[in-house]
């Protein structure tokens, strides 16, 4: 079996966070939270600390989002959404991005059926900045970095 990317592995925890989220409807317990460790980890990333608290953020960042939106028609695409663009302007941005970007970023969770209340911007903007810490992590960062070189 082909070893998955690091940008692969990135997209992946990002959709398996959205779908826990979605799928523990916003609330899990402990058995809960290993379990979905377990599964991160047999994407080849190593699940340490660092990882773990960073994934414990995200978690609970998108857990904030459903809460808020979950009266919203389509919360299962949505939740998708927020992971998809997420990794998508992660990638086209290299994790850094102005107020500009940020906006597109917005518009393009709204075209996608986010609910885009004051609360739900603000965590979305959490999901955001700290899929961006995950992002960055040397797992992640060096081997997009290389591999965006080798195209050169």
């Amino acid at each position: 079996m082909a070893k998955k990317s690091a940008m692969g592995q990135f997209d992946e925890i990002m959709d398996a966070a959205a779908k826990f989220v979605e799928q523990q409807k916003g609330v899990w317990d402990h058995t809960a939270w290993t379990d979905f460790l377990d599964n991160i980890s047999k994407t080849g990333v190593e699940v340490n600390a660092e990882v773990k608290a960073y994934l414990g953020t995200l978690l609970e960042s998108m857990k904030k989002y459903y809460a808020a939106a979950s009266a919203t028609d389509g919360l299962t695409a949505t939740m998708k959404a927020i992971a998809e663009n997420t990794v998508s302007f992660l990638n086209k941005t290299k994790g850094s991005w102005d107020h500009a970007g940020w906006e597109t970023y917005l518009k393009d969770m709204q075209k996608k059926g986010a609910e885009l209340s004051d609360e739900t911007v603000k965590y979305l903007g959490s999901v955001l900045e700290i899929s961006k810490e995950l992002y960055n992590l040397p797992t992640f960062a060096s081997k997009a970095a290389a591999k965006t070189a080798s195209k050169k």
